[in-house]
């Protein structure tokens, strides 16, 4: 198979050769490739079932071909067009990294911008040149985190939130118990937007050359002008779109061919193929909510957990399962976007990487956000990468159930319940817990978050009294998860391949194979089909809501 593998690659070269030289003789010398960004940036693609190939582009996207740009000499630079970029912090942060990395290379980086919010001047600030029209703002507001307290208007409907809780900073619940946000909350959250304005704040203050408190004074002046932005020396050349070609010619020189990537692609030279004789890297993705069963990908709901991907703990272990007994692959990285979610679920994913990791090396990535649940199956492995601006931690538990009785007798509607064991009931939303059945719950809250804790004391070599002081329930962001020794590594996704290759004793200029591995394809997994996907929303968020106990953590900071 190996020979196989060569002749296919000798070939392959071949023919790159061939038209890497038809390229070299036909492009234009010293070309910009006008690159669009614009849409949320997931970290990776992921397969998808026949009736949805369409997926979006994503910071792999980008960064390969930002890499392509870098790595042909015919190419001056990437003129970067951003409009409409919605990605989280973090994915802001990597292709922050991606830009960084085509600058490196020699080749000048133009960011083009017309009105420029904060998500999207953070991701201008990386290039080397920042350009905007006359008639452009600068919204360089900051970040907020808002939320919506339902818990009196629910308790007016005559719906009663049941909750036991571990503990005191586990907020997922309390904008549908409470109707204003708790001390605890507060402080945990107002902790984390001062840690990702920071960064923020600090990230510009370099791109830029300037001090941060010069940032800050600008943040708490904006909106500014594209000349006001100018003279404060965070815009460099106030032009038009068809300006650009001008700017950017040598003195008096011709025009540089401004080439848009659908037809730059053809005109940039490929990379040789250089198979590597070590095993590969195996990269699995946990994406959204984690659920018991299957993963599945439901169209867009206006609830954030309920919409998109979501990550079963059954399709993740037949994905570790084949990793483990594949010969090819010699590491594992779990690349992890997700804000929990079952607690069972979790445990039962942990249980397979934790028992991969025994026989091969396993890293985590953690993508924008990857707390509770989600940092619960990335305790056992033997790195854990993220970017400043993740969102980790959440070591805590919720757990309970809604009392929807008083609703039903508001509209005029009586449920009989006729039951045998005393604890039948409990988990019913028609009747209110006893109070044996409110100390049962307690019980089985405290078990878990023991378990939790010593999931992570055992993962990370910290002792347990050590995990709960940075624990309750507590959010950090990826900087914060640092410090207080949570994470291993700041960095982007090459990051956490490079700790992969350095865990399997190969050189850091090594290349080797990395594989994106679908899972098999389970004995009682139902074939994806667009009907039966709009049919699986309602019964995926009844069995999510029927989970007793949750490691969730549904927060999102907005950089505005």
């Amino acid at each position: 198979m190996r020979l196989f593998a060569r002749l296919g690659d000798l070939l392959a070269n071949a023919w790159l050769v061939l038209r890497n030289l038809v390229v070299a003789w036909t492009a234009p010398r010293g070309m910009y490739v006008l690159l669009e960004l614009r849409g949320n940036y997931p970290e990776h693609r992921t397969p998808q079932p026949w009736w949805n190939r369409w997926q979006p582009d994503t910071v792999d996207d980008v960064r390969g071909r930002l890499e392509q740009i870098g790595a042909d000499p015919d190419a001056a630079g990437v003129i970067v067009m951003l409009d409409g970029v919605e990605a989280a912090l973090a994915s802001l942060q990597s292709l922050r990294a991606a830009l960084a990395g085509c600058r490196a290379s020699g080749k000048r980086v133009i960011a083009y911008v017309t009105h420029a919010s904060t998500r999207l001047y953070y991701l201008a600030s990386a290039a080397d040149t920042v350009v905007m029209p006359e008639s452009g703002v600068l919204d360089l507001v900051g970040v907020t985190l808002e939320a919506t307290f339902l818990g009196d208007a629910l308790g007016r409907l005559g719906v009663a939130g049941e909750f036991e809780r571990i503990a005191e900073y586990k907020s997922a619940i309390e904008p549908l118990t409470r109707g204003a946000m708790s001390e605890p909350m507060r402080e945990a959250l107002n902790t984390v937007l001062d840690s990702v304005f920071g960064d923020l704040v600090d990230d510009i203050a370099v791109s830029r050359g300037l001090g941060p408190e010069v940032v800050r004074r600008l943040t708490d002046d904006a909106p500014l002008s594209a000349r006001a932005a100018a003279d404060a020396r965070l815009v460099d050349a106030v032009l038009y779109e068809d300006e650009l070609a001008a700017y950017l010619a040598p003195g008096e020189g011709r025009h540089p061919a401004l080439v848009p990537w659908a037809a730059a692609r053809h005109r940039l030279r490929r990379p040789l193929r250089r198979r590597a004789p070590e095993a590969a890297i195996a990269v699995i993705t946990l994406r959204g909510p984690i659920v018991m069963g299957e993963s599945r990908r439901r169209p867009a709901l206006p609830l954030p957990l309920f919409r998109g991907e979501t990550a079963g703990h059954a399709t993740t272990a037949r994905a570790v399962r084949a990793v483990e007994r594949s010969g090819r692959f010699g590491a594992l990285v779990v690349s992890i976007d997700s804000p929990g979610g079952s607690a069972l679920a979790s445990d039962l994913i942990w249980r397979e990487i934790e028992r991969i990791g025994r026989r091969k090396p396993v890293v985590a990535f953690f993508g924008n956000v990857a707390a509770s649940g989600g940092y619960y199956v990335a305790a056992p492995a033997q790195r854990i990468v993220c970017q400043p601006g993740t969102l980790t931690g959440s070591i805590g538990i919720i757990a309970g159930k809604f009392n929807i009785r008083g609703l039903l007798e508001r509209l005029g509607a009586h449920r009989e319940i006729l039951a045998r064991g005393t604890a039948a009931t409990i988990g019913s939303p028609f009747v209110p817990f006893s109070a044996d059945e409110r100390r049962r719950l307690r019980a089985q809250t405290e078990e878990t978050y023991a378990r939790f804790v010593d999931r992570v004391s055992r993962g990370r070599r910290m002792a347990p009294d050590a995990v709960r002081a940075v624990a309750r329930g507590r959010v950090w962001t990826g900087r914060q998860a640092k410090e207080l020794g949570l994470v291993d590594a700041l960095g982007d996704f090459p990051s956490a391949l490079a700790a992969a290759k350095e865990l399997m004793g190969v050189a850091a200029t090594q290349t080797v194979p990395v594989v994106h591995v679908r899972p098999p394809r389970g004995p009682t997994a139902a074939p994806e089909h667009p009907v039966a996907a709009l049919g699986d929303i309602a019964a995926g968020v009844g069995a999510f809501l029927e989970e007793r106990v949750l490691a969730l953590f549904p927060w999102e900071v907005t950089v505005r």
